[in-house]
């Protein structure tokens, strides 16, 4: 069945003054010509806030603000912030508040450590040396370059960069 048009502020009025005169709900739909249900919604269904849907979230607001900050202040990974902050929400809960954020950009880590200039410079030495070299054990001469092409036949193997 249809709906009817909504109730005005004026119709539940009327309805509520005639329900404390005392008139039944079927006296009163007569009157006010609405159903007995569009009478029973104005005077005994009360507003409720419903409950959200879901499990309840782990992090206060304030714990989310605390670790927005803190994760814009430096370079740390979600396992840093949850041991610095003592948070006992999971790891992935703290990535995917942080994913959530607009204004923070995620950037991979590097898997190794930067180069100092002396390491830089000692890798060259010893490039140049090997490069140089004339020693008949180590000889260029003895080793056997092959194709360096590395295949996975059955999938990726989980490396992100080579």
């Amino acid at each position: 069945m249809g709906r009817g048009a909504p109730l005005t502020d004026i119709e539940r009025g009327r309805i509520q003054g005639l329900h404390e005169a005392g008139l039944g709900l079927r006296q009163i739909a007569r009157q006010v010509k609405r159903s007995v249900g569009a009478l029973n919604r104005v005077l005994f269904v009360t507003p409720t806030e419903h409950k959200t849907p879901g499990p309840a979230t782990s992090l206060s607001e304030r714990e989310t603000r605390y670790l927005v900050r803190t994760a814009a202040k430096g370079q740390l990974s979600a396992k840093q912030l949850k041991d610095e902050l003592k948070l006992s929400t999971s790891v992935r809960t703290i990535q995917r508040v942080l994913a959530g954020v607009d204004w923070l950009v995620y950037t991979k880590m590097d898997n190794t450590l930067p180069l100092s200039a002396d390491d830089k410079r000692e890798r060259e030495a010893w490039a140049w040396e090997m490069l140089m070299n004339k020693d008949p054990v180590r000889s260029w001469d003895t080793i056997i370059f092959s194709d360096e092409t590395k295949l996975n036949l059955d999938g990726p193997d989980g490396f992100q960069t080579y």
